[in-house]
């Protein structure tokens, strides 16, 4: 005989995201099988807009106030044993029939929304392990639509029995029975489940609930071994966690050591750079001290007031720093000939002291002019998105989506505008443009004002919205990455497609700290290429190699549209074509 089997566990926060890790499988499982994907059956399927799962729950929770021990969602474990999902071979773990898998999954479906409704935010069905199950997560919210978990389920035995009822009702049309009532395995909660059925069968008991007793006893066992094996997994993981915050904290104490040093040795440098002494160069000029007062330098035109590095001219209402402002001041001359009337005054000593005396000022005063990205022409973006999808065979909802989120537009000037930015998305730093304009249009470049060691395009597809980044894909030019991320279609971790301009700027701190073999190194399949990639394999060990067969990922991209052969992409420039140093569009 089968039966259905329902089993709970109350999460508060904190437990909502380590359980959705596993029954989304984003913590590795050995005991399930990796050929095999899980199924939302319930929720919104996962792409990089989707929230996490403690998100959906909070949402739904809404801003009602949330006690600190509350249970925020309820994980439900439903299946059966395994005569139901295969009669003829109950033994055979990870088999299943399929009419019994869907007539189980519509049944268990149909019960949880009609207990519950819309307090169901996510569902999920594991056909990866010994026995087919799903994994539902319920928000407590009770008629009021306030948080109260014991409303729903309460804390009595009585409660979690006419639960284990209900659910035994529903699947009864599928001929699946209640467990007995007496035996120990009736628990319903998750954690205790394994803990009960491991205890010694009641002898008092008749012989066949000892036996079905018994055979709850062999698969708990089973499980047990199971979970011991994720246990030593999650226990690996933790261990690789932690060496890699020690690492990182060595690093980050490292370069703080460092930068230390460079501030004093700027400091000492500061402190030597003495400007040109202005009583000695007013004195040049032609001026006279007040007799009345020491700060004060007189002339016909001019009455001149000196404290420090500043002067403040009385009879003109006109200040300003340093001995070439004074000079251009007095003199009425422009920058150069200050610095010939310094040099033939007191010599070329004083005079690069009196330069570097105002680089410094102008440095520690002066903001450079922060980019401005060049101004969108919506007009032109249909031509430049038409170039992009049609000569670039870049699909439309990829394109669409960067240009929506203003990654990419066009100028004035018909150009396809890619944007630069920090890492964490907060800055921009340039442009990328490339020309599309007219026929054979081979325009590349940065536009002006970006600063090529700092920011990158780049953009994120995988995993959940919530997820940190766990790999990396390094290419040469904004549409390579885009490229790239097309034919990357089977990854399901969250990666970031990162351009680097050709051999630009890469962020090694950031990739560092990405797993093992998760950083790809993707540039073109050239020379230039290959020497940029030897040359990052060496700052980042466990990073791979990843060559296109034809030129660049584009031509890659293009050659799965079976091309007229007067349109294939032409084969790979030698390597003296190319520069190994610029761009790459």
């Amino acid at each position: 005989m089968a039966y259905g089997i329902c089993r709970i566990q109350k999460l508060k926060a904190g437990s909502v995201g380590r359980s959705a890790l596993h029954t989304s499988r984003k913590r590795d499982t050995p005991n399930a099988d990796p050929e095999k994907q899980y199924i939302r059956i319930i929720g919104e399927p996962d792409s990089p807009s989707t929230p996490d799962l403690e998100t959906i729950v909070r949402q739904r929770i809404g801003e009602q106030t949330i006690r600190k021990n509350a249970v925020l969602a309820v994980e439900f474990l439903l299946t059966a044993s395994p005569e139901y999902f295969r009669p003829d071979d109950p033994g055979r773990a990870g088999h299943y029939e399929q009419q019994q898998l869907e007539d189980f999954q519509h049944t268990a479906c149909e019960w949880l929304l009609n207990r519950y409704g819309d307090r169901i935010v996510r569902a999920e069905l594991h056909i990866d392990e010994s026995t087919p199950h799903i994994h539902a997560y319920m928000v407590p919210l009770d008629e009021k639509g306030k948080l109260n978990c014991r409303a729903l389920l309460g804390g009595s035995r009585y409660r979690l029995s006419e639960l284990q009822d209900d659910f035994a009702a529903a699947m009864a049309p599928l001929g699946l029975e209640r467990g007995i009532k007496g035996s120990r395995a009736k628990h319903t909660e998750v954690r205790k489940y394994y803990a009960a059925v491991n205890a010694s069968p009641d002898a008092s008991l008749d012989m066949q609930t000892m036996q079905r007793q018994l055979a709850d006893r062999q698969r708990a066992i089973k499980d047990s071994v199971e979970m011991e094996r994720t246990n030593k997994a999650l226990s690996l993981e933790n261990q690789q966690l932690k060496q890699r915050l020690a690492k990182a904290a060595a690093e980050a104490y490292t370069h703080s050591e460092a930068a230390k040093e460079w501030h004093q040795k700027y400091d000492d440098l500061a402190n030597k750079v003495r400007d040109v002494p202005l009583e000695q160069v007013v004195y040049e000029l032609g001026l006279d001290p007040d007799p009345k007062d020491k700060h004060k330098w007189i002339h016909e035109n001019h009455i001149i007031n000196i404290t420090s590095s500043k002067f403040y001219d009385w009879q003109h209402l006109k200040g300003g720093g340093g001995a070439i402002d004074l000079v251009m001041h007095v003199n009425q001359c422009d920058f150069k000939q200050a610095i010939a009337w310094l040099n033939d005054r007191l010599g070329e000593g004083a005079t690069i002291d009196a330069v570097t005396y105002q680089t410094r000022d102008i440095i520690q005063t002066e903001q450079p002019q922060p980019f401005i990205s060049p101004t969108p022409n919506v007009d032109k973006w249909q031509i430049v998105k038409a170039y992009l999808t049609r000569e670039r065979r870049l699909p439309s909802s990829l394109v669409d989506n960067l240009h929506s989120s203003g990654l990419v537009y066009a100028d004035d000037k018909q150009n396809a505008v890619f944007i630069r930015r920090s890492l964490n998305e907060e800055i921009i730093t340039g442009a990328t443009l490339r020309g599309t304009a007219g026929t054979d249009n081979t325009f590349k470049g940065l536009a002006i004002g970006s600063k090529r060691n700092a920011g990158w395009f780049h953009f994120q597809k995988g995993g959940q919205s919530g997820d940190p980044i766990q790999r990396a894909v390094l290419v040469e030019s904004p549409i390579d990455a885009m490229s790239f991320s097309v034919l990357d279609r089977t990854e399901s971790r969250k990666t970031i497609y990162l351009s680097t301009d050709g051999a630009g700027e890469v962020p090694v701190e950031f990739l560092r700290t990405l797993p093992a073999s998760s950083v790809v190194i993707a540039y073109d399949n050239d020379q230039p290429g290959n020497s940029m990639a030897l040359h990052m394999m060496e700052q980042l060990p466990n990073s791979i190699r990843r060559s296109p067969k034809a030129h660049d990922w584009n031509e890659e991209l293009k050659n799965m549209f079976n091309l007229e052969p007067q349109q294939q992409p032409k084969q790979p420039p030698q390597a003296e074509q190319k520069p190994s140093w610029g761009l790459s569009l």
